[in-house]
């Protein structure tokens, strides 16, 4: 097994170079800069710096992380967000629960019992939340939280449409289909004036995109048998 980190940025610049440099000793940083202006600028003997010249989203940016993170040789990957949100101290725990179940996709599960969750975000989770076990029968306690932990030979069979910000959602329903199991790791939930404001979240048009995916994934889940599911999951 040997894990790397992805994390994919556009305009987070305060905080990633401190992500980076708290990640545990040894641990290979791929980042990717998705058409920041100015340009990131982050260095060290264990990161790896990819560039858009262009904004293509952040489903873009993890496929080509994906993709990087496997001609070098990684098997597995775990995925940050660069504005804070996720902690680099959770991550041992991922890399434990990945040695232990190495075919399955670790989930950072958030509590948004807390009182500081803002109430926006707490209903899009729990939405999502329905919406995931409505389409796989399974339940999952974070299915928007973006701290995960990837088998790369899993990721690469799946057949996925959608991208920008249902990217995840989506690989998560198509990963069920497919029979590839999950494991639920509690995270720290962090909240702040900074990361709240620094998100890329368009209310409109993304709550659009992931109605019309989660219609579209809900008919297929109550028309079709699981052996129909499972082709349509991965790639032909």
């Amino acid at each position: 097994m040997k894990i790397c980190v992805a994390i994919p940025t556009y305009n987070h610049t305060e905080r990633l170079g401190g992500i980076v440099a708290s990640l545990p000793r040894g641990v290979c940083a791929v980042v990717v800069d998705d058409g920041s202006n100015p340009p990131v600028k982050v260095g060290g003997e264990n990161v790896r710096l990819l560039r858009f010249e262009k904004n293509r989203g952040k489903a873009e940016a993890l496929k080509a992380a994906f993709g990087f993170a496997g001609k070098l040789g990684f098997t597995h990957i775990v995925t940050m967000d660069a504005d804070g949100q996720h902690a680099p101290s959770s991550l041992p725990d991922f890399i434990s629960a990945a040695e232990k179940s190495p075919d399955k996709i670790i989930v950072g599960v958030r509590d948004f019992d807390a009182p500081d969750i803002p109430p926006k975000r707490r209903f899009l989770n729990k939405f999502s939340n329905f919406w995931f076990e409505r389409e796989t029968g399974e339940r999952l306690g974070d299915t928007q939280c973006g701290f995960r932990c990837y088998p790369l030979a899993q990721i690469e069979r799946l057949a996925l449409d959608f991208g920008g910000f249902v990217f995840e959602v989506e690989l998560l329903v198509k990963a069920a289909w497919a029979g590839i199991g999950f494991e639920q790791i509690p995270i720290p939930t962090i909240y702040d004036e900074s990361t709240i404001g620094g998100s890329h979240y368009k209310p409109f048009s993304d709550t659009l995109k992931f109605t019309l995916m989660n219609t579209k994934l809900y008919f297929q889940s109550l028309l079709l048998p699981r052996g129909w599911l499972k082709k349509i999951a991965l790639k032909k």
